[in-house]
């Protein structure tokens, strides 16, 4: 008559247990790998209430309420397969403090993506009601009044102007603004090509841009 197998326990001698140097390790592994992540947490920025008045070159967030964010790619294939409006909002530059005020100064090539309309000082967190109805004025007439047209909004990257600018936009009834958080900076990184622009000012402005 045949024996019957009889079923075993599973046998532990085999297992190793760790050595108290390698718990050490791993508990510094896994502290590691939690500071990482709050790190992470931490560099997560809210959007403000209302318009953003701290520092301008900063960390901004990664969402706008009631517009949509746009990266390099999907911002090119906007371009080449939809009617949008693009509007840059980077600062105009400023003469140089200090410098005497007959010395003679002529500011950089100002470059954008192409087809871009350079509307400077439009992104601050307070301007003026002229600048304000001047910069929506320009919108409306971009967009021949009609507020679901596409508006990609940018400027530089880690830059607030932009977030502003597209948020006022969206506050002023603008329904489909897109914001491009990466700027001028991530456009080139991507490849893709820039050309120069002259700005486009009220009066008010004007006087200060050579």
């Amino acid at each position: 008559m045949p024996r019957m197998s009889q079923c075993r326990a599973p046998s532990y001698s085999g297992l190793v247990t760790p050595s108290p140097r390698h718990s050490v390790t791993l508990l510094c592994m896994m502290c590691l790998a939690a500071l990482v992540s709050l790190a992470e947490a931490a560099e997560e920025v809210a959007e403000p209430e209302g318009y953003w008045t701290g520092p301008i070159n900063s960390p901004v967030p990664t969402t706008i309420e009631g517009g949509k964010v746009v990266h390099a790619q999907e911002l090119s294939n906007l371009i080449d397969n939809e009617e949008i409006v693009l509007i840059d909002v980077s600062e105009s530059p400023k003469r140089p403090e200090g410098m005497a005020a007959d010395a003679p100064w002529i500011p950089l090539a100002h470059e954008s993506i192409p087809g871009s309309i350079w509307i400077p000082d439009v992104g601050g967190g307070t301007i003026s009601a002229n600048i304000e109805e001047f910069f929506v004025s320009q919108l409306t007439d971009e967009t021949g009044e009609d507020y679901d047209y596409p508006i990609v909004i940018y400027c530089h990257e880690q830059c607030w102007l932009s977030w502003n600018a597209a948020k006022r936009a969206i506050n002023h009834g603008f329904r489909n603004v897109y914001w491009f958080p990466e700027g001028i900076e991530g456009w080139r990184a991507a490849g893709f090509e820039t050309e120069v622009v002259k700005p486009r000012t009220t009066p008010e402005l004007s006087q200060r841009t050579p």
